[in-house]
């Protein structure tokens, strides 16, 4: 019963539509498109797919290049940062306790050869401020290695590749 066909249909072109119209243009399967030969489009189609082979190729490349540049620099991000919080932990009550006594007696010596209470009150101070501004510039180096920028100048320079490859 499935087989049998109504009387007055007729049986459908088995080609599928697809096949006899392009992006662009309508034309029958058998008929090469007007204005190019047959050996121009052939060869124009073979550059093509060779440029997007080729375009693959170096996607694929670039992506396991910056798969594993991602990985080193996360690694290293997260070493950088495992060695900034282990020094902030340590250096805090170090830091109080040696400022405190290192600034402290140079204050006390500022005073002892100057009999000015002043001139003591600014070599603790300075001291103090020495101390600090050491220990953030130490940090500020650390800080800079944290990020991904080797990776991003990889993407920047894969995106530029893959454009001349189309160009």
């Amino acid at each position: 019963m499935k087989d049998e066909q109504k009387p007055g249909r007729e049986k459908a072109n088995p080609e599928p539509a697809a096949q006899r119209r392009g992006r662009h243009s309508y034309a029958e399967a058998d008929q090469p498109s007007p204005g190019k030969s047959d050996g121009e489009s052939a060869e124009q189609e073979a550059s093509t797919l060779a440029r997007a082979e080729a375009a693959l190729t170096l996607v694929t490349h670039w992506t396991g290049n910056l798969q594993t540049l991602m990985r080193l620099e996360f690694e290293r991000t997260l070493a950088a940062g495992k060695r900034i919080v282990a020094l902030s932990l340590v250096l805090l009550p170090l830091a109080i306790t040696f400022l405190l006594s290192t600034c402290a007696g140079l204050g006390l010596l500022a005073y002892y050869f100057s009999q000015s209470i002043y001139i003591g009150f600014m070599a603790f101070f300075l001291a103090q401020l020495a101390i600090l501004v050491v220990i953030l510039l130490y940090q500020n180096r650390l800080r800079s290695l944290l990020g991904f920028t080797q990776t991003r100048e990889q993407v920047m320079e894969a995106i530029d590749d893959v454009r001349q490859t189309f160009k």
